[in-house]
């Protein structure tokens, strides 16, 4: 029941950060990349209320029972998918935000290079529907590292620096960077324990991923509310 707990409340903390995204873009006129930013969050939160609670519902539920045997009933595939996706979106955002604009198109191709090897990953590594993908989450981690820590450095650089609590990016930042920066690492040994072989670890493990989620869409749902104040676009 306490796993229940703690994915309802994840799931809040999305839906809030989503809403209030929606409520921001809605007031003001921002650039494309927020109102992604936004749609995105509704994707997570579609992905996390339907495929993240469908297993359960087929295994408690008999109006679910003729979907036992179908992929449905396991969820690993969805969210190798959705982490390929996620991942795209994130250095996509942070890419979009390099003033230098030989260095933009340098990454954008790093960018395809790095979905291309997911893909390709998880049409032949054998991973796709039993576990998450170590190496799409590793690659994508370090890539989205230095993506976030290049758009710190030009923010330093800028008059920007002055004004950062006004930026949707910073708090995006902020957020991304400390969820994936913790949880990735984290998700590579996951794949070896279970609440048989290590109930402690798969304890301690749901109750850090609940802290990050609910730390990185806080994150979110603050710069929108912040920015929203402030009664001017600065995204």
């Amino acid at each position: 029941m306490s796993d229940y707990i703690n994915v309802i409340i994840i799931n809040l903390f999305e839906l809030t950060a989503a809403i209030l995204g929606t409520v921001y873009i809605s007031r003001y006129r921002v650039n494309g990349f927020t109102r992604y930013l936004v749609l995105f969050l509704w994707f997570t939160v579609f992905v996390e209320v339907v495929f993240g609670w469908l297993p359960t519902f087929i295994e408690d539920f008999s109006s679910f029972k003729f979907l036992e045997n179908t992929i449905f009933a396991r969820n690993k595939w969805v969210y190798n998918v959705y982490d390929v996706i996620s991942f795209t979106f994130y250095l996509l955002y942070f890419v979009n935000l390099i003033d230098n604009q030989k260095y933009r198109k340098i990454s954008i191709k790093i960018v395809s290079i790095y979905v291309l090897a997911c893909v390709v990953n998880l049409a032949f590594s054998g991973v796709f529907f039993k576990t998450n993908s170590t190496f799409n989450a590793s690659v994508g981690t370090i890539l989205l590292v230095l993506y976030i820590i290049y758009y710190y450095f030009q923010m330093l650089q800028s008059e920007k620096i002055l004004e950062f609590y006004k930026s949707i990016p910073f708090y995006v930042s902020v957020g991304a960077l400390v969820f994936h920066l913790i949880v990735n690492p984290i998700f590579i040994y996951e794949q070896y324990y279970s609440n048989t072989t290590s109930p402690e670890f798969v304890r301690i493990f749901l109750t850090i991923l609940t802290i990050l989620n609910i730390f990185m869409y806080s994150c979110y749902a603050v710069g929108f509310l912040v920015c929203y104040k402030k009664n001017k676009s600065y995204s």
